[in-house]
């Protein structure tokens, strides 16, 4: 089946949940893998970034999908014995991980000077497209200063912190219903049949 039902999510649901986790899994794997092993440095950097770049904006193109497919396909129900203070809970949660999906690779391609290289294509660089242009130029500030909020939410806030918690949170949350409240909270999402 692939759209979602009112008591599970559907197989494109599924598919682009789990291949989201992934290269996000990918991208922080890459990126500690330049900075603690190869301290930022040597031949390798450039095609660990690479893959980084890539991946990141790839995410954020997969996001804008899932994101049509949730509002085309409703969400399965929670369970009905959900405590309201859960289902405020997830929602919230469910607001924040989209909330960061998007804007971790927004502001990581923004924040970047050198574009996005996919090997067979090139995505421009933000402060060379014509929007990036015409903020920098409606705010009259060079990229240089433009991009340190970005760079600073990225590298220094929500990237090494903020977004792992919300992640952590969604995980054991997912567990806690399947071990402790042992509902089909995250059994909907799994692989395979339900």
């Amino acid at each position: 089946m692939l759209k979602n039902t009112p008591s599970t999510y559907g197989s494109v649901a599924k598919w682009l949940h789990w291949l989201t986790a992934l290269w996000i899994l990918a991208a922080y794997a890459s990126i500690l893998y330049l900075d603690w092993v190869l301290d930022g440095k040597g031949p390798q950097r450039g095609i660990f970034l690479r893959f980084h770049k890539g991946i990141g904006f790839s995410i954020l193109i997969f996001v804008v999908l899932r994101l049509y497919w949730r509002a085309t396909n409703p969400s399965p129900s929670l369970p009905q014995s959900m405590p309201k203070w859960q289902v405020t809970a997830s929602h919230v949660s469910h607001f924040l991980l989209y909330f960061f999906l998007i804007t971790m690779p927004l502001s990581g391609y923004i924040g970047n000077s050198n574009g996005v290289d996919y090997v067979l294509f090139k995505v421009a660089s933000f402060k060379d497209t014509g929007i990036g242009i015409w903020i920098m130029g409606l705010f009259d500030v060079p990229y240089e200063k433009f991009e340190v909020p970005f760079d600073t939410f990225h590298y220094r806030i929500a990237g090494p912190f903020i977004f792992w918690v919300v992640i952590a949170v969604h995980a054991a949350a997912g567990l806690y219903h399947h071990y402790v409240e042992k509902d089909d909270v995250l059994k909907r999402m799994l692989p395979g049949k339900n």
